[in-house]
């Protein structure tokens, strides 16, 4: 809605178009749907406003993220994960902290929660 309505006042203000722009561009990074958020970015770079860089390896989650997602859900710790999946705790951390920001979340309580969204990407 916020980029439709951005689309919409671009011609005749584009100063308040590019606002509704980054907000949408916001969320759809925020909630993972790309294709929106790409869209989002066209419009700002065609209102000459540069669109933050965004994440770094977003996308979907690797096999191995997502069993890491799933022990997050059990309340498992870096320690506890790493002794289940038989890897070092530094790269349990990497796992979780890629877990979190593909998801574009804070903390693992989000992450988990994120898992259930309806509509989400995630498993």
């Amino acid at each position: 809605m916020r980029l439709d309505l951005a689309r919409t006042v671009a011609p005749a203000r584009p100063d308040e178009a590019v606002p509704e722009a980054e907000a949408a561009l916001a969320t759809f990074e925020r909630i993972g749907a790309r294709t929106d958020a790409d869209a989002a970015a066209a419009l700002l770079r065609s209102l000459g406003a540069a669109p933050r860089p965004g994440r770094r390896n977003t996308g979907e989650l690797t096999d191995r993220e997502q069993e890491v997602l799933r022990l997050l859900g059990l309340g498992l710790t870096n320690p506890e994960i790493a002794a289940r999946l038989h890897i070092s705790r530094k790269t349990a951390a990497h796992h979780v902290s890629s877990v979190l920001n593909k998801l574009g979340v804070r903390n693992r309580t989000e992450a988990v929660g994120r898992r259930a969204w309806p509509g989400s990407d995630v498993p």
